[in-house]
């Protein structure tokens, strides 16, 4: 590798993890970085990937990436001459300097004087390399270029040394300058999450995984933690609806919590830091989210020490259901104590009661209900807007395509909802039209592949949706509601009052279902009396809604989150596991590195041989059929016949929706259709349950919106022809 590009962030994280600095060092001076050309390094938050020339090798914290697709980068030069490796003896006070630089410049900071800063008539700096003796002997140079500068869209800084003579140093930077905007676009495509390489498992990178994964003694842990967990059945005699029922302490003296799930109590985690909960459906989340917040009421009860907790759900059905389930729990009077309270609830119904917001000025109270119309009303503004711009849209080949197709405009449309949420409303251009159609630097992946004329027509899409929202309903939706939440927590009101009326912890379960302007929320629940934010997000990136790439928690406010990955998989055999894993693996744009292996997971399963567990069976719909509908109903039918008498049917598709709920329901059948998440299902009734995808019940996530979606983000223009290809297939 020729050259390092690091993001601001990432720098600055550096700056301040001086063993994670040494041990990359010592990774960039002495090992074959080779591999990294077609794998990714994953350590904790730091991931490491390099170009399939091997000249570029970017470094960057996942929890500090912006999303967009365009992201502040420094990059310098590694391979000798002028580069980090020309001096090993101070090539670490070297990289120190670099790092400081790159993240001072990239900020707009200046360099402090005592590193004898100059600047030269060609645009170049220069500063000392290093601290000591040694290293003040040689300088580096850097070159600064911002939007606008050979196809920049964000701030880059190109940096070179250590090195005598300035001569050299110049002559350094103008070889390699013509370089640096491709290496930046380069960066900001290997970066890119929707591409999923296979992780490098080299142990030659073992000092760098333990220096960013210390020791569990060590409470600051910054990184995953991959825990090969156990799985303990049930006690014997004891079936798993009683343990439904089971109170705190049952669960804690029963022995069937894994490793992970024990540990993870036992550390009071959250004492020290924020904890992510990353597993598949089934490995115990929500379980151990709820134990956890158990734990510290009970403590504080027990010491006579106030303390206030809120547990945050994503729908009015979840809320019910979780609530039932602490008091099962034992934390019935914790429902109603003012000094030692748990408060469950939907966020938006949090903050409506926090701003005084009626009940009137919003879509629904069910964030749920919701979301489901702001993207009915999305659609049709959608079809409208491209109806009315006839030509953009015909000069537009993606655009024509999904005016042509309602397959394809029904997925286009999730992007255009998420646009309006997080860049048009959260980036506050709901008046500034200008900003959003000519802005240089990408405000989204979605912002990214569009021309200017193609973000109008997004942009009169938000016109006519606004217009039905705020002038025909005079109501709000949950990004307004969310947004001016957010407000209402920035204030200096709330920086005195929080300290009261803000709470000890605040526990997210099924956070992947929360977009960014609600998840920059959370952090201002808590108290702000700690050094780290007293949160802790049980997440599925399988339960993703649509396979976006967004923001890092850190950009959000929560950093140095720790990921406790609990592998273990209650409800399904190895047949159903192996299954998943064939139909994840037909595509590389779905999930990243970060993806739970489950397939590791050899024990913790349902056993093959119980009763009713079975081999998996693809049936085809044959052409003799009257409809698929009726195909599916008789398929139904005959599973009854041979005595099953709980059958789920999952549509993954909008398209066959109606036809199958108006053909389940003239068949007679027990049928219960799940309209929501959360809603409970009676575990001893013969039931034919029917389930749109769109729910993302506790299932592998839709495999087909999310490939949808990617094939969108994965467009890229053809500036020969401006036709468009698929980038990956």
């Amino acid at each position: 590798m020729q050259f390092i590009a690091l993001t601001q962030d990432t720098c600055a994280w550096l700056l301040g993890h001086s063993g994670v600095m040494d041990a990359l060092q010592r990774v960039l001076l002495e090992e074959d970085l080779g591999g990294l050309k077609a794998t990714e390094f994953s350590s904790g938050p730091l991931r490491m990937s390099g170009s399939s020339d091997e000249r570029l090798l970017v470094i960057w914290n996942r929890e500090y990436v912006s999303g967009t697709g365009s992201e502040a980068w420094g990059i310098f030069k590694l391979s000798d001459p002028c580069g980090l490796q020309s001096q090993p003896a101070i090539s670490r006070q070297v990289l120190e300097r670099i790092l400081y630089v790159l993240n001072q410049r990239l900020q707009s900071l200046v360099i402090d004087g005592e590193f004898i800063h100059r600047t030269w008539p060609n645009g170049l700096h220069t500063c000392l390399a290093g601290r000591g003796t040694e290293a003040r002997q040689f300088s580096i140079a850097y070159f600064e270029g911002g939007p606008g500068y050979a196809n920049l869209t964000a701030k880059a800084v190109f940096a070179v040394g250590p090195e005598h003579n300035f001569d050299h140093l110049q002559n350094s930077i103008s070889a390699n300058l013509h370089d640096f905007a491709p290496l930046v676009e380069l960066a900001n495509e290997i970066v890119d999450q929707g591409r999923r390489r296979p992780l490098l498992e080299a142990p030659a990178f073992q000092g760098l995984r333990d220096a960013v994964s210390p020791g569990r003694a060590e409470h600051r842990h910054l990184g995953d933690v991959n825990i090969a967990t156990e799985y303990r059945t049930m006690p014997e005699g004891v079936s798993a609806y009683a343990a439904l029922y089971w109170n705190y302490n049952s669960w804690i003296e029963s022995g069937t919590l894994n490793e992970a799930q024990r540990r993870v109590l036992e550390s009071d985690a959250l004492l020290h830091h924020p904890v992510r909960v990353i597993g598949p459906a089934g490995s115990g989340k929500t379980l151990l989210m709820q134990l956890l917040a158990m734990r510290q009421l009970l403590k504080a009860a027990m010491k006579g020490h106030g303390i206030q907790i809120l547990y945050i759900v994503h729908n009015a059905a979840m809320a019910q259901s979780v609530t039932d389930r602490f008091r099962a729990l034992g934390a019935e009077e914790f429902l109603t104590d003012l000094r030692c309270s748990i408060t469950i609830s939907t966020l938006s119904e949090y903050g409506r009661k926090l701003i005084n917001l009626s009940d009137t000025n919003l879509i629904d109270k069910d964030a749920y209900k919701t979301k489901t119309f702001q993207l009915e009303q999305i659609t049709i503004a959608l079809r409208e807007a491209l109806a009315n711009n006839q030509n953009p849209v015909a000069e537009s080949p993606l655009l024509s395509q999904v005016r042509d197709s309602e397959t394809l405009l029904d997925v286009f449309a999730l992007l255009v909802m998420a646009e309006i949420s997080t860049v048009i409303k959260g980036r506050g251009l709901v008046d500034d039209e200008k900003r959003y159609t000519g802005a240089d630097a990408p405000l989204s992946r979605l912002h990214r592949i569009l021309s200017p004329k193609e973000r109008a027509v997004i942009f009169d899409c938000f016109r006519r949706y606004n217009h039905v929202i705020f002038e025909q309903y005079e109501m709000l939706d949950s990004d307004d509601m969310a947004l001016t939440l957010s407000g209402r927590l920035r204030t200096p009101l709330w920086s005195l009052r929080r300290k009261t009326e803000g709470f000890d912890y605040v526990f997210v379960d099924e956070a992947q279902l929360f977009n960014e302007n609600e998840r920059r929320i959370f952090p201002y629940l808590t108290k702000g009396v700690t050094n780290h934010v007293p949160i802790a997000l049980a997440l599925d990136e399988a339960q993703e809604p649509f396979g976006f790439s967004t923001a890092g928690l850190a950009t959000l406010g929560i950093t140095d989150i720790e990921n406790e990955n609990l592998p273990s998989i209650h409800r399904s055999t190895r047949e159903i596991v192996d299954l998943a894993f064939f139909v994840i693996q037909q595509t590389t744009d779905l999930f990243g590195a970060d993806f739970p292996d489950f397939t590791s997971t050899s024990s913790g399963m349902v056993p093959s041989s119980h009763a009713l567990a079975s081999p998996p069976i693809i049936v085809t719909c044959n052409e003799e059929a009257s409809s698929y509908s009726r195909f599916l109903v008789k398929q139904v039918q005959r599973l009854r016949s041979r005595n099953i008498r709980q059958i789920a049917v999952v549509c993954h598709h909008e398209n066959y929706w109606p036809d199958l709920v108006r053909a389940m329901e003239e068949s007679r059948l027990p049928l219960h259709v799940i309209t929501q998440r959360g809603e409970k299902i009676s575990p001893d009734q013969p039931l034919v349950i029917l389930i749109p995808a769109r729910i993302k019940t506790d299932s592998w996530g839709d495999s087909q919106r999310r490939r949808s979606v990617h094939q969108f983000l994965n467009w890229e223009s053809d500036l020969g022809s401006w036709g468009w290809r698929r980038r990956s297939r």
